[in-house]
């Protein structure tokens, strides 16, 4: 058994296990995250660091978790990070975050010249 999978079998009985764990599988999912950000337009606004570490709050911050192995763990990461640039592009668009209105880059916008007094 790999010292990943002791790990996360200790994680549900003993929370403090989550901090042996993120020097362990960080490389991991940084490599994970940088796979799935190629996939995304280049207009994301989340980068992979950043994407890592959104992963991994939702992975171990689970009142239960049931980790089989490592292979189970990185899997649930991989499902995780499809997930969060999904969400946050359905939230951007959402009539709430106003994405029922028209975007303009600040090139298309004039600014008028304060007159001389």
């Amino acid at each position: 058994m790999s010292e990943v999978t002791q790990i996360l079998s200790r994680i549900s009985d003993e929370p403090k296990a989550a901090d042996e764990l993120i020097p362990l599988v960080y490389d991991e999912l940084r490599r994970l995250a940088a796979h799935r950000m190629s996939y995304e337009p280049a207009n994301q606004t989340i980068q992979a660091t950043a994407l890592v570490h959104e992963a991994y709050i939702k992975l171990v911050g689970e009142e239960y978790q049931n980790w089989k192995n490592r292979t189970h763990f990185y899997a649930v990461a991989a499902e995780i990070m499809r997930r969060i640039p999904v969400d946050r592009a359905r939230r951007r668009k959402s009539k709430k975050h106003g994405g029922d209105l028209n975007r303009l880059s600040l090139e298309a916008v004039e600014i008028p010249k304060k007159p001389k007094s």
